[in-house]
Parts: structure tokens; C-alpha cells; sequence
């Protein structure tokens, strides 16, 4: 076994980093490629707009906080998943889609089929989450800056996952330790910002307001130390229900039997 995983990982020391459109247009994957059960796990995290569209990067430990996989199972996933060009790293670090990626991603998990099986959109499958917003003055930030200075960071126990850094909005992301709370941050070229932390497994509204203030107060320290004293506005913590992008309690069986649906087709 530990000599497979020296195969592998030897087989392709150096992780391409390439740009997102670097495959032309006749570059597209030929017939569908064979993916292991981990593969199409770390695809799920991918099946989103914010990485189909806007770019979304996931930092390793980021993927691997919200998977809850093994750190060895990862790394082989991801050369895999770069060596068939699905996914590439960036300059960060961090891994996003490849065009062919995000076709073959749509493919795989947005069929009539898939969406039959996939976990009924009830309340009981959503997160409470609370939300705040700020209202900055535009002057005095750039949300492309304010990304770039959040971009990696780990505060209390909130542990970085990824972002997009777009020429209108600049999304970043961070999990718990214990993965039970997930905060998510977004900015605009106006200067607004807008914290949203979900309660992944459960909640305790009490709990969950602490957690989006102690987020608040980590994204407003970071706003002075980079602007100076900004004038800041915020409004009062709103309660809502949002569908998870990703809840492994629900998912792992849906996984499971797209994994099963794709090996019954004899790929080469």
C-alpha cells in the first residue's frame, strides 16, 4: 500500500498551475474519465456556482476540513483529479476548476437522474444561519484588497477554505474546527460587506449570534488595520434558512451511488 501511494504521488511531483482557460476550444475531455469515490467527493465541493462561474478556489486543508477525509486520501485525489487537467492550482495554492472540469461537473452531478436522487430541498436539510451586514465607506475600501489581506487566514477557531476574487465581488470562506459553524464573507466594488455564518450540524441561536459577531469583529479588526479608521455601518443580525452547498450527512449515500452509476459504464 505505501509503496502504490510513492507511485503515485511520485509520478507527478510538481501540481500543474495553470490558468483557468488554458485548454483551447477542441481541448475537452473525449469520453467521460473514470473517477474514484474520493475524486467525485472533491468534485461535489466544486458543483457550485461561486466555482463553476466565478472560480471558486479551495485551499487543501479548506477541502479537507470540509470533506472530513483523510489528509493522504486527499492528496492523491487532487493529483489525480490535476493530472486528468479537471482541476488546477493557482498561484495561491489553491485548486479550481478547469473549463473541462466545469463541463464534466455539470455532467456529473446535474442530470435529470442525479437531481431525483439528490436530497429533497425541505426544511429540515436547510441551515439556520445569521447574517450582517456592513456597509463600508467605498472610498476608504477595495474589496479586491480586503480579499487579498483575509485571503488565508485563520482566527479563533475558524480555519480558512477558499475564495474568489472577482473584478465586482470577492467571496472568502472559513470552517470551524469542529466543523460545526461555516462562515462565508462577501464584498462589492460599493463597499458593501455581508457575513453569513451557518450552523452546519446544529444550532443554538444563542451560540450562532456569538459566532457571526466574533466573525463581524474579525472582518472589521482586518478593515481598519488595511484602510484605517473606516467608516463602518452595520445592520442588526437577521435569522435565515439557507440549503446547505455541501451536507456530508445527507450526501455520502448520493455520492455512493453516482459512483456505482459511473463504474457500470465501460470507460477507457
Amino acid at each position: 500500500m505505501q509503496e502504490d501511494l510513492q507511485n503515485v504521488l511520485s509520478n507527478n511531483e510538481k501540481d500543474v498551475h495553470l490558468d483557468k482557460n488554458y485548454l483551447q476550444p477542441n481541448d475537452s475531455l473525449s469520453e467521460t474519465p473514470i473517477l474514484s469515490f474520493p475524486e467525485i467527493e472533491v468534485l461535489l465541493l466544486f458543483n457550485s456556482d461561486d466555482a463553476k462561474l466565478r472560480g471558486f478556489s479551495f485551499g487543501f486543508q479548506g477541502i479537507r476540513r470540509r470533506l472530513d477525509i483523510h489528509q493522504q486520501t486527499l492528496t492523491i485525489a487532487l493529483k489525480r483529479l490535476v493530472r486528468k487537467r479537471i482541476i488546477a492550482k493557482n498561484d495561491d495554492q489553491e485548486y479550481f476548476l478547469t473549463k473541462q472540469g466545469g463541463n464534466l461537473v455539470s455532467n456529473l452531478f446535474n442530470n435529470d437522474e442525479d437531481k431525483a436522487r439528490s436530497p429533497p430541498d425541505s426544511e429540515k436539510n436547510k441551515f439556520t444561519s445569521c447574517e450582517i451586514e456592513m456597509k463600508v465607506n467605498p472610498k476608504g475600501v477595495e474589496h479586491k484588497k480586503l480579499a487579498k489581506g483575509l485571503k488565508g487566514k485563520w482566527f479563533s477557531h475558524y480555519r480558512y477554505v477558499g475564495s474568489s476574487l472577482r473584478e465586482d465581488k470577492s467571496i472568502l470562506e472559513w470552517i470551524t474546527d469542529d466543523a460545526n459553524y461555516s462562515a462565508r464573507v462577501s464584498a462589492d466594488e460599493d463597499g458593501n460587506v455581508r457575513i453569513g455564518v451557518s450552523a452546519v450540524k446544529f444550532f443554538e441561536d444563542i451560540k450562532l449570534r456569538e459566532e457571526t459577531n466574533r466573525v463581524s469583529l474579525f472582518i472589521e479588526k482586518n478593515i481598519r488595520d488595511l484602510f484605517g479608521e473606516s467608516l463602518i455601518y452595520k445592520s442588526e443580525i437577521e435569522s435565515t434558512k439557507n440549503q446547505p452547498s455541501l451536507d456530508p450527512t445527507h450526501l455520502n449515500k448520493w455520492i455512493e451511488e453516482i459512483y456505482k452509476s459511473q463504474m457500470l459504464h465501460d470507460y477507457s
